[in-house]
């Protein structure tokens, strides 16, 4: 029961202090000083009368405001129980991605060639209309539709409009209105990510949807309030103003099924439905309103479905209805209607809930074959079924675009920087874990406890064991000396992995130092940085370059590949791990990390999880596959790792390295690396 209670809490808490919620306190404030401003300035008013009507205790504390409060905490109850069961926008997009790759009229990725910022505009763009022409259409069917309009006449039932009036709806019509979000944006975002590729991504503002953040932030909690904002008569045919909307929810026969637009009015104005504002107070509600019983609970729960069920009976079969229901029956009926709703939720969706909490879902920037004997393990272990989505880019802005509905309970990357992009913007909770804290030294995980460092990567120094005397390099520093001019090859700086390791000579030596040393390794390059690191040590092995920057486990992936041509390119290959002598700091190392995502469902199988990745077992598994270091001690490493013999790691917290990350890429930047 405690459990429950916080998690409708914590559902009702998100609703005012989530930026990507309609009533984050942000927008609530914007919204009272945009509609003062309208009162002071276009109203002619004064400030006192200005807030007077603004807070106008007759609206806050009506009947019906109450009710929607009491609609908002009752609902919020219940979805806490049927969410876990409702379709995810995950679900629609995985499907029909694998469809798509099943179809040969267009190949996946067919239209990636085309610049980031385009297929982000082009995406942003289709996203916004799309799901508002969706909204819009079935919000027309709702009043369309007697059946469907004795769910959402509920909505149109508040006698007075306030902000929280967005939560007056019957449940049903939440789960048509969640049924759409999850088919229309699963749609929209498996068919771009199989035409574009990896770049498909939303135009943010501080991290949030820009449509949703200008739309709130412009006022949209106006449309219901009692403050009648009109826009330009010609302006009203694109977008609804507040006014608009209000005439929407007006009783007067001639506002009937008008406006059904959220923030677009062009849909209205193609489809015959578009009325201008007009001056003057409307009456809002029912025409058959009377008084105080549209609030009760029996007319916001029960009644709908005696109603939807009298409507469709009246299509197909009006001769039945009529002889068979009296007003005892009807009754009667009301009641069986909410108890089967009841039983509904407790008999079916429990248990569903249930089965789904021994599913855990996996958000991985790793390919999926290089997790799959970890998942494979811990399954095996605890009869837990994984599931796993993988991207290489955009995972962030999809988790933060999916908020609390997101199915997501684990994220795993690679790299300190995109660990901290998850925890700045607060997609990760904390964990709780004895295990996971004495298991994983203090410097490889974060200080409030969100994420943890798994494995451990070494930056080092590939050289051609012919053509250079490894005891010439001892420092990562040395690659600045005039003799190695014209000999190194590297990939971009801007790739996160040199971007750490520029941020871990920023933490040792300063920023002024550090600029100098890459001003110099650019001026060393034997040519332009490009490839990833294998094609680094290929570089080295056809001569192109005497030595290169790599991680160290691609050295071991090629010298144990299945093709020969990968092996021969380490076959005249050694690695050197610098900064190893007395008082040195020792080599650079990063990360491969994970944590909890913010809105897990299955928080304790996930916990159970990353428990399980520090075990010996999984910590030998990140050596033998990945030839990673392990971040626990005793465990047995591969030929491969132990031949080079132990190293000294850089042990300056892994998070003071990110936080420099930003300094790096401007010294890139300005280097040209």
């Amino acid at each position: 029961m405690p459990d429950l209670l916080f998690n409708v809490f914590s559902d009702i808490y998100v609703q005012f202090f989530n930026p990507q919620k309609r009533l984050f306190i942000g927008y609530l404030f914007s919204a009272a000083v945009i509609g003062i401003i309208w009162l002071v300035f276009a109203k002619k008013i004064g400030l006192k009368s200005a807030l007077c009507k603004m807070f106008d205790r007759k609206v806050w504390l009506s009947s019906s405001s109450r009710a929607d409060l009491k609609l908002l905490l009752i609902n919020r109850f219940i979805f806490v129980f049927i969410r876990p069961a409702l379709l995810t926008q995950l679900a629609v997009a995985t499907m029909i991605y694998h469809a798509l790759h099943g179809q040969s009229l267009v190949s996946s990725a067919s239209f990636s060639n085309l610049s980031d910022v385009i297929i982000i505009c082009l995406f942003s763009i289709t996203y916004f209309v799309l799901d508002d022409f969706s909204r819009f259409f079935l919000h027309r069917l709702m009043h369309k539709f007697p059946a469907l309009w004795a769910f959402h006449k509920i909505h149109h039932s508040a006698q007075s409009l306030t902000p929280l009036t967005i939560f007056r709806t019957h449940p049903v019509e939440g789960l048509l209105f969640g049924l759409r979000t999850a088919l229309v944006q699963g749609f929209l975002i498996s068919l771009f990510i199989y035409a574009f590729g990896d770049s498909v991504d939303l135009i943010t503002i501080f991290g949030i949807n820009a449509a949703v953040f200008i739309f709130h932030g412009l006022g949209s909690n106006l449309r219901h309030s009692h403050i009648q904002i009109r826009y330009p008569h010609w302006l009203e045919y694109i977008l609804i103003s507040p006014a608009q909307h209000q005439v929407h929810h007006s009783v007067a026969e001639r506002h009937y099924d008008r406006n059904f637009g959220v923030a677009l009015a062009v849909w209205d104005w193609m489809f015959g439905s578009l009325c201008h504002s007009e001056a003057g107070d409307h009456k809002f509600g029912l025409d058959d309103n009377t008084g105080d019983g549209v609030n009760n609970l029996s007319s916001l729960y029960w009644k709908p479905f005696l109603e939807s069920f009298d409507a469709l009976k009246y299509n197909y079969t009006l001769q039945w209805r009529n002889s068979m229901f009296n007003q005892k029956s009807k009754s009667q009926f009301m009641l069986l209607g909410f108890i089967v709703f009841i039983v509904f939720l407790g008999g079916v969706l429990l248990p569903v809930q249930k089965a789904m909490s021994a599913e855990l879902n996996v958000y991985s920037h790793r390919q999926k074959f290089l997790i799959q004997p970890f998942i494979d393990e811990f399954s095996r272990r605890t009869k837990i079924k994984v599931n796993i989505v993988f991207a290489s880019k955009g995972l962030a802005q999809r988790l933060q675009s999916e908020g609390e509905a997101s199915p997501a309970d684990v994220v795993l990357t690679v790299d300190i920087a995109r660990l901290k992009i998850y925890s700045d913007k607060g997609l990760f909770q904390p964990i709780n874990s004895a295990i996971l804290k004495n298991a994983i030294p203090g410097h490889l995980r974060s200080k409030d406890d969100t994420w943890f460092g798994f494995s451990k990567r070494s930056r080092v120094i590939a050289v051609s064991s012919e053509r250079v005397n490894s005891n010439t390099l001892k420092r990562i520093e040395d690659l600045s000396n005039a003799e190695w001019k014209g000999r190194i090859c590297s990939r971009p700086g801007s790739h996160v992995y040199n971007r750490a390791l520029l941020s871990s000579i920023i933490a040792a030596n300063g920023e002024e130092e550090a600029e100098k040393w890459a001003r110099a390794l650019v001026g060393n390059l034997a040519r332009r940085p490009q490839g990833n690191d294998r094609a680094q040590l290929k570089a080295i092995n056809v001569g192109q370059c005497d030595l290169a920057i790599v991680n160290h486990y691609y050295y071991g992936k090629l010298l144990n590949s299945d093709n020969e041509k990968h092996q021969e390119w380490v076959r005249d290959v050694a690695i050197i791990f610098p900064n190893q002598g007395d008082g040195d700091r020792g080599a650079h190392i990063n990360i491969s990390g994970g944590g909890i995502a913010k809105y897990s469902k299955n928080k304790d199988e996930a916990v159970k999880f990353l428990e399980f990745l520090v075990s010996p077992e999984a910590q030998s598994l990140y050596a033998s596959i990945n030839y990673e270091y392990p971040v626990i001690e005793g465990v047995e490493l591969p030929p491969t790792l132990t031949v080079w013999g132990k190293f000294k790691e850089d042990t300056i917290p892994i998070e003071e390295i990110a936080k420099a990350s930003q300094k790096a890429q401007m010294i890139i930047d300005r280097t040209r690396w």
